[in-house]
């Protein structure tokens, strides 16, 4: 084994409630897990309290890496908006030899299968955390998954960093990596991709999970901001293909308040962390380009909100022409009525076959009348359909 421990943190944006008393999880499949408390102890302020499980015995049984050795995976939820799940590895390979693409492109390939290998199991352990009440109040994006099936995460909304750690790490940044200043520890080689100067023994995993929290932050932001999006562009495509689906306006405005909440909530680490850790959050979120994606998702969403308002003014217009042809048409069959009463009244002693010409001719015109005011109706709805389109 080398000296060098590889780190992979995932995010996974979620918008949930965190009840911290629930001590047992059953998965669906059998087994069970037994959540314990923690902090984001990098924060220097106010303490951000967390539920931490570990995997790393059922991970074993069920995920095989050969090209290298799973020594530690533990999930991290999150007070708000983002469950962690951090892979700790070793490798048989000597990584120093490698450079900072070399090292991203092989962790690229590790993060592909493990993610295909562990998808599975990962499912049964968020469906098992809502169904024991760790995690409550769920808001899903409206027109995807139903929220039964809220588990089944957007693979694109996913966002993940990779962290080797090492004594005096000599690997050298990418020459575009902005220069930028840094905790005392930390260089970052490319987005998302960071080498760490510390003592990589895998008993260490608390104290490096702490190490790494600036950097892991602002993943857990970009995820919950390309989530939002991706549930905003499902949105339009249904609202193009004029497709029918979970598409209400109060459902996605909670759907917004929940996203800024957690996103401004997770952002409140640039005041509320240490000042080395502080350094670092910054020069990451600035190096993966967050504020721009923020910008980005912001004016996707507005449009996305904009365009809904305008299909639930297009649904009430069609509501209410489809009411107003019903009260016509009640309007003219009552008309009818009225006029039989009247010939009834007027012409009591005529024969039964003028009686029949005159029911006759008034349901006629009845019909007629009924027939044009229909007509007339949907006209007018498809002229003021195509001059609002206009």
């Amino acid at each position: 084994m080398t000296d060098v421990l590889h780190i992979q943190t995932r995010a996974y944006p979620l918008h949930y409630t965190l009840d911290r008393t629930v001590k047992r999880v059953v998965l669906p499949g059998g087994g069970e897990l037994h959540p314990v408390p923690g902090t984001l102890a990098s924060m220097a302020y106010n303490s951000e309290e967390t539920l931490e499980v570990d995997l790393t015995d059922i991970v074993r049984a069920t995920v095989s890496l050969p090209e290298a050795t799973i020594v530690s995976c533990r999930i991290r939820v999150l007070a708000a908006g983002a469950v962690f799940v951090a892979y700790a590895l070793l490798h048989p390979t000597d990584l120093r030899k490698l450079d900072a693409h070399d090292l991203a492109a092989l962790d690229a390939t590790i993060n592909r299968r493990l993610r295909e290998a562990d998808r599975a199991l990962l499912g049964d352990v968020l469906a098992g955390a809502q169904q024991s009440g760790l995690l409550g109040h769920l808001v899903v994006p409206p027109g995807g998954a139903a929220a039964s099936e809220w588990t089944e995460v957007d693979p694109r909304a996913v966002r993940y960093n990779c962290h080797f750690i090492a004594r005096e790490p000599a690997w050298e940044p990418d020459c575009r990596v902005p220069k930028l200043v840094l905790g005392p520890r930390c260089q970052i080689l490319l987005p998302y991709t960071y080498t760490w100067d510390d003592d990589p023994s895998p008993e260490r995993i608390n104290d490096i999970l702490t190490m790494l929290e600036p950097a892991d932050i602002t993943v857990a932001q970009q995820s919950v901001l390309v989530g939002a999006s991706v549930g905003g562009l499902r949105i339009l495509t249904e609202l193009a293909r004029a497709t029918p689906g979970r598409l209400e306006g109060p459902e996605f405005r909670r759907f917004l308040d929940s996203v800024w909440a957690d996103y401004h909530r997770l952002d409140a680490y640039r005041v509320e962390s240490g000042q080395d850790h502080r350094a670092t959050y910054i020069a990451a979120r600035e190096t993966i380009g967050l504020d721009g994606t923020h910008e980005r998702a912001e004016k996707l969403l507005t449009h996305v909100n904009a365009s809904l308002l305008a299909e639930s003014s297009l649904r009430s217009e069609q509501l209410d022409g489809r009411l107003n042809r019903v009260a016509a048409a009640l309007t003219v069959v009552a008309s009818a009525a009225f006029m039989l009463d009247i010939a009834a009244f007027l012409l009591p002693d005529v024969s039964g076959q003028t009686k029949a010409v005159t029911v006759s001719g008034v349901t006629l015109l009845a019909a007629g009348l009924l027939g044009a005011t229909i007509f007339w109706s949907r006209k007018r709805n498809a002229e003021g359909g195509q001059g609002s389109q206009r």
